[in-house]
């Protein structure tokens, strides 16, 4: 097993996700920081949606969350159409996330409200402390301004509330397994202007999570992108540990190997 895996580039995140399963395949099913990138991550062909429909598919057959519900866990884009930039937010926190907060991976309202030690919601100037509104006001400041700086809204340790840390100490530090598998999102405009974004997961899934993951990243960049007036660049995924879990509850490895060669050959044939 190599102790780090660096893929090759590629244009949508179906293509990645299918090349990251399959040097996970040849790498003993997991490794340790897999790192690659999307070059055009909201990018979707005919053949990218094949894979996703796919996928879909066997999800429904398998017992896995679908890639839209797992998508939704990061931006929930239905939300966001229907309820327009400035509302969708506080929608989401009122009507949707009461009914999913049980369930892992509710990583949106991480990005949209803070709280205190205490449990309770942080304030900031009379209303709701909103971290992922606050990033974009600054990105927009960033592209309207002409300023020189690519990292004025990035992790500051003086204002943690500026980052896009999805990982609560105060909720997820007693627990020894679970918890967010995403930890960071973390946002730059490159020389040439574009908006990129970099993800961190501490464990990656590949089968059960890692395709919708991708999808929601990449509306999220999308939404940032859209909102601030930058142009969207590639976006780049880091996994401290990524598992090709092959066979789980309900499938066997050889039933997703059939699905996973179904997509491959969907691709193959472009």
């Amino acid at each position: 097993m190599r102790n780090s895996l660096a893929l090759d580039d590629q244009p949508t995140v179906a293509r990645s996700w299918l090349q990251a399963v399959t040097a996970l395949e040849n790498n003993g099913n997991r490794a340790y920081n897999l790192v690659y990138s999307v070059t055009e991550p909201f990018s979707l062909q005919p053949a990218d949606k094949t894979v996703i429909r796919e996928f879909n598919s066997f999800a429904l057959a398998h017992g896995l969350h679908s890639t839209e519900t797992v998508a939704n866990t990061i931006f929930p884009l239905d939300t966001y159409l229907s309820q327009g930039p400035a509302a969708f937010s506080d929608y989401y926190l009122d009507a949707i996330y009461p009914k999913v907060k049980k369930q892992w991976g509710t990583y949106f309202e991480r990005m949209v409200r803070r709280h205190n030690d205490d449990g309770s919601a942080m304030q900031k100037d009379g209303g709701l402390l909103n971290p992922l509104v606050r990033l974009v006001e600054k990105v927009k400041r960033r592209v309207e301004g002409n300023g020189k700086t690519t990292t004025h809204y990035e992790l500051s340790l003086d204002e943690p509330s500026l980052d896009l840390a999805t990982y609560d100490p105060h909720h997820d530090g007693a627990y020894q397994i679970g918890g967010p598998c995403l930890s960071h999102v973390s946002f730059k405009i490159d020389g040439s202007g574009e908006l990129r974004l970099t993800a961190f997961y501490r464990s990656h899934w590949y089968i059960a999570r890692a395709l919708g993951n991708l999808i929601g990243l990449a509306r999220l960049q999308a939404y940032v992108a859209k909102e601030s007036g930058a142009p969207s660049g590639p976006m780049t995924i880091v996994a401290s540990e990524a598992v090709l879990d092959l066979s789980g509850t309900g499938r066997s490895a050889a039933q997703t190997r059939a699905m996973l060669q179904t997509c491959k050959d969907a691709l193959a044939a472009v």
